[in-house]
This record gives C-alpha cells, structure tokens and sequence, in this order.
C-alpha cells in the first residue's frame, strides 16, 4: 500500500475505535476522574484563597485597632497602659499589635496539583513574641490519615491514571489481531506492518490526546478553579504540550510492545510493568537518591542549641551583660546609658539577638539543604516521564518543592526587615522618650503604622513556563525514541 492511502486506512481506525463501546467507557472514566479532580484541586485552591484572605484582613485590623487606640490614649484619661499595650510604643506596636504575614499566593494555574501545600503553609504569622526555632514550624498538618492517602488532584490522574486509561485503550492492538489470527488476513494484503500499524496507534493517540486534554479543560472550566491566566498563557500552552506528549509517549510505548510479537497478554504485561517501573519504582528511588544527595540536618541538634542558648541567656546577669554589649554595639558613644541595659524591651531585643546568633548556623544548614534538595529534584526529575510532568505541574501550581524552600527563605528575610524598620525607633525612643501629650495614657510617640514594610510574593512565571519547556522538550524527545523503535522493529510481519 502507498503511503498516498494512508490516511484512508487511519480514518477506518478512526471509525472502528470511535464505534468500540470500551473505548467510550474508558473516556467516560478518565473525564470523570479528571473534573472530581479539578474540583477537589478548586476547593483547596479556595481555602488557600480563604486564608490569604483572612491574613490581610487580619493585618488591616491590626493597624486599624492601633490607630484607634493611638487617638483613644493620645487624651488625658486616668488610666495606665502597659508598655507592650501601647500603640505609641514602637516595641509595644510591633509584640501586641501588629499582625504581619509571609505568603505564598496561589498561581493561577494552582487548581493543577496539590504538591506538598498539604503539609507546607501558604501563609505564615511573623512574630516577635517568641522565637522558633525552625522556619517551617508556622503550619496546622491536618489530619494524619488524609495525608498518609494523598491528595486527589489533577496531577495525580494525568500522571499515574492517564497512562492505564491509555494502556486500556491501546495496549492489545495489533496483539489482539495476532492472537484472533486476524493478523494473517492483514498481512496477506499488499500492506507494510507499518503502514497498518502506523494507522492504529496513530488513531488511538489521537483519541487519547483529544481525550485527555478535552476532559482536562472540561474539569478546569466545571470547576471554576483557574486564576486570571493574564501572563500565564504560554506557559499554559506548553503544559498542553507537555501533556499530549506524555499521552502519545504512552501510545508509543504500546506500539513498541505490540512489535514483540507475543500476544496482547504479554504486551498488556510488559506495559503494566513499565508503568510500574516509571511511575512508582523510579519515583521512589529517586527521591531516595535526593536524600542521600542532600541529607536533612539535624533538627534535634538545632533544638538543643535553641535550648542551651536560652539557658545562658537567663543564667545569673547573662542577660544584663548581653543587653549591655548589644547596646554598647547599637548606640553611639554618648547615647548609652546604665539604666538601658535594664529595660525589658531592650532586654528582649538583645536576647533574640543573640538567639538568633546561636542559630544562624543551623538555619542556613536547613535552607541550604532545602534549596539542594529542590535543585536535585528538578535535575532528577528528568529522568523519567512520569516525575518530570509532575514537576511541571507543581511548577506551574506553585507547589514545588523548590517555589517553598525559596518562600520560607524569603520570610525569614522579611522577618529581619520588620526587625530593622523597629529596632531604631524603639531603641530611639528608649534614648529620649517622647510623650504624645502630658496627662495621656499613651506613654510614646509612634505613630508609623502603614510604613512598616508589607511582604512581596515572588513572581514564578518565569521558573514555570522555563520548567514546562525543558519537559516538553524531554517528552517529545523520549517519544520520538519509542517511536523510532517501534518504527525500526516494525518491518517485517511475524512468521
């Protein structure tokens, strides 16, 4: 047959695939499973939203209170206010009042996987009431039992159930041809095993492809999920992609099977146990190899410190003698005083000093651990189709390991810019106290309460749409392999 008769011959794969009852059952399936998974993915996209939301309004009812308060004890009024109830009291604004938050928004595209948001927080309280000792300690986990099954999102069924749906769909043809001995009729005609194979499996990727992506839109739109995509276009363009190329890599994987020759109960055999291998053996080995390559630091020995660093500072006058030396490094000459190193504010700033201090090394050994890990997984993720889409996705979502590492860096530098913005003021203030009026409650005279600095989310388009080409291109390239094989074995009919 010429290649001048070969879209005939896919046509009528076309019609017979479209006529088998299996294979509207096998859709009908895969489009449920996909739309409960957008929609469980939209209700924990909303409750992410629900908490952002409530943290800014939280943090406007801080300064709103504040103010309030400002102009309440900013009269004469027979009363006493405790120093760290005072609103005018820079060091009292930023203990009791003051509801600053650290987040990580939802990306538009965040309906697609859940990642690990289950048990890393997208919004985490900066306080300076006590101090912690680890930066991801800010979370409410939820319950064990839920998270020991795994979230049911859209990530979950494009990368381990879309496979079987396609090995259902397309992993006994030519084989079942072979066994019927229907085989002997096909081969009898002036036909290339390519050309007919060539026919089935492209009429199978086809149905597949329009399958997966057209039940995935539908569960987006059901759902309502999706964020304003203003930005986010190419990048959504690109996980399609990305995804029809892990769909058709699939079809080639049936089709270099049914080159063996065996029979569909091999090639139904062979199939499954390279779904295993790729989407559950090699996963979990290589996520073992990220922890052997970036192990964990000791959390009990950064506890350890935490609790020795305490206990120096509360030892006899430690205390008094750290504020000092801490004063001595924060005020001029002419500025210092005695009576400074006891007060309690200054107290407590010289302690979390040098807590800090006693931990730093600790902290940067998690971060660095984090961030390698992340930058590991990005790189090992590649080597297999099944762990790079994932990573795509959570990419895309903003779940990534790598997007977390990076957001709780970026809140302990956020934490340290709310340190410097009060630190002079309330050191400032302890030097030449001034009071807002003779007779009033309010002790001080601070009053900036919409200039302290508000925290800003990094932009993860650009490490989203980056990460969605590379697995494109590593996608096409490992379907272009199977299909050359396929297309190599594929020569000759069986004996």
């Amino acid at each position: 047959m010429s290649a001048a008769r070969f879209p005939r011959l896919l046509a009528a794969e076309l019609r017979l695939i479209l006529r088998e009852r299996l294979t509207w059952a096998i859709l009908a399936g895969l489009v449920a499973a996909l739309c409960l998974a957008a929609w469980t993915g939209a209700g924990r996209v909303a409750a992410e939203r629900a908490a952002l939301a409530a943290a800014a309004a939280d943090g406007e009812r801080a300064v709103r209170e504040a103010k309030a308060a400002h102009l309440r004890y900013g009269q004469p009024a027979a009363i006493t206010v405790n120093y760290w109830q005072d609103p005018t009291d820079a060091f009292g604004y930023m203990s009791y009042f003051m509801a600053a938050y650290a987040v990580k928004p939802p990306t538009p595209l965040a309906v697609l996987a859940a990642g690990q948001s289950d048990v890393q927080p997208a919004v985490t309280k900066i306080g300076f009431g006590f101090s912690t000792v680890f930066d991801d300690t800010a979370t409410e986990i939820g319950s064990a039992a839920a998270l020991r099954l795994g979230p049911f999102d859209l990530a979950f069924v494009l990368v381990v159930l879309v496979p079987l749906a396609i090995i259902a769909l397309a992993g006994t043809r030519l084989s079942s041809e072979h066994d019927s001995g229907i085989l002997r009729m096909i081969a009898a005609q002036p036909t290339r095993p390519r050309h007919v194979a060539g026919a089935k499996f492209a009429a199978a990727a086809l149905v597949a492809v329009a399958g997966v992506l057209g039940g995935t839109v539908a569960g987006l739109w059901l759902s309502g999920g999706l964020g304003d995509l203003a930005g986010w276009w190419g990048t959504a363009a690109l996980l399609a992609a990305a995804l029809a190329a892990y769909v058709v890599f699939w079809v080639a994987a049936c089709a270099l099977a049914a080159s063996l020759w065996r029979g569909a109960v091999a090639a139904l055999a062979a199939l499954v146990l390279a779904w295993a291998c790729l989407t559950i053996a090699l996963p979990t080995a290589l996520g073992l190899a990220i922890e052997a390559l970036a192990p964990a630091p000791s959390r009990i020995a950064a506890i350890d410190a935490s609790r020795q660093a305490q206990a120096r500072f509360y030892a006899g006058d430690e205390a008094r003698r750290v504020t000092a030396a801490w004063l001595a490094a924060k005020l001029p000459e002419d500025a210092r005083r005695l009576d400074l190193a006891d007060r309690p504010e200054l107290k407590r700033l010289a302690r979390d000093a040098t807590y800090d201090a006693a931990l730093a090394d600790h902290r940067a050994a998690a971060r660095a651990q984090a961030l390698t890990a992340a930058a590991w997984s990005r790189r090992l993720a590649l080597l297999s189709p099944a762990t790079a889409l994932a990573l795509a996705l959570e990419t895309a979502a903003g779940t990534d390991a790598g997007r977390h590492a990076e957001f709780l860096a970026a809140s302990a530098d956020f934490r340290r810019g709310l340190r410097s913005f009060f630190e002079p003021r309330i050191l400032a203030q302890a030097v030449s106290p001034a009071a807002v009026c003779a007779g009033c409650p309010a002790r001080l005279d601070f009053d900036a309460y919409d200039a302290v600095p508000a925290f800003a989310p990094a932009d993860t388009r650009e490490a989203a749409g980056r990460q969605a080409l590379l697995t494109f291109a590593c996608l096409a390239v490992a379907t272009l392999l199977l299909v050359a094989l396929a297309f190599r074995r594929l020569t000759e009919w069986p004996a």
